[in-house]
């Protein structure tokens, strides 16, 4: 079975390569940046789709290996037929009842959030970064072109070629825009989790610290008493500044 992916792997793979290399040679006559914008996209059009096809035969090829071995049993004496697989139901979020089980469905799906947000950042930056160069070789190429004619017609193809890139940036602003107004709720979600975890694990008595300890209360009982004879004693003293 191995065999069989991996000249399915090939053959895929051959595909995405002459599907590329016969959309150069039949766009031969059109500009470069229509031909690379279009390579480019068809390209990862190719990618996803062989993706896809990569993770449909790993799929087939497991269960394709597991009716096989299932089907076929106890094979001499050194064999034994492999168990069932266990079919694991998926995990409803929103049944959840445990914050710990709750936890474990959000930490890694939230650190994959962050992680991809900061990739697509970083992608958009880079791709404009490119972008500046090519315009700026472009422009340069255009200026040294001698030829009137010539010359509007680079001008032409290059203002052309900007206002799709023009286009283009604008959706992908739009599109870090966006992934920034829910990244900001993926922080406040992660913030109102654990704030639910720190008031799980913090422990505190509300019953007490509500009643005046008994010794304050029985001295107080007292204190008529002891302002009476205090009183008593002062008078009979006297102050020692008065005439003996």
């Amino acid at each position: 079975m191995q065999e069989v992916l991996k000249y399915i792997l090939i053959a895929v793979a051959a595909a995405v390569v002459g599907y590329i290399g016969w959309t150069f040679y039949g766009e031969g006559t059109r500009s470069a940046s229509a031909r690379m914008t279009e390579s480019v996209q068809l390209a990862q059009t190719q990618a996803q789709n062989m993706n896809s096809a990569l993770n449909n035969v790993s799929t087939v090829g497991s269960a394709s290996q597991n009716a096989a071995t299932t089907s076929t049993g106890n094979i001499g004496d050194t064999q034994k037929a492999q168990p069932p697989t266990r079919i694991v139901a998926p995990v409803e979020v929103a049944e959840i009842t445990n914050l710990n089980a709750l936890m474990i469905q959000w930490s890694p799906r939230y650190d994959a959030a962050k992680l991809a947000y900061a990739k697509f950042d970083a992608s958009i930056t880079n791709a404009k970064a490119r972008a500046a160069d090519y315009f700026a070789q472009q422009q340069a190429l255009t200026e040294s072109i001698q030829d009137p004619s010539n010359i509007a017609k680079a001008e032409q193809e290059d203002a052309a070629e900007m206002l799709l890139y023009r286009q283009w940036e604008a959706r992908a602003d739009a599109a870090l825009k966006t992934a920034a107004k829910i990244g900001i709720q993926l922080d406040d979600m992660d913030a109102n989790l654990k704030k639910m975890e720190l008031r799980a694990d913090f422990v505190f008595d509300t019953s007490a610290f509500q009643e005046v300890p008994e010794a304050i209360n029985e001295l107080n009982l007292q204190l008529v008493d002891f302002q009476v004879s205090s009183e008593n004693i002062k008078a009979v003293s006297g102050s020692p500044f008065e005439a003996q």
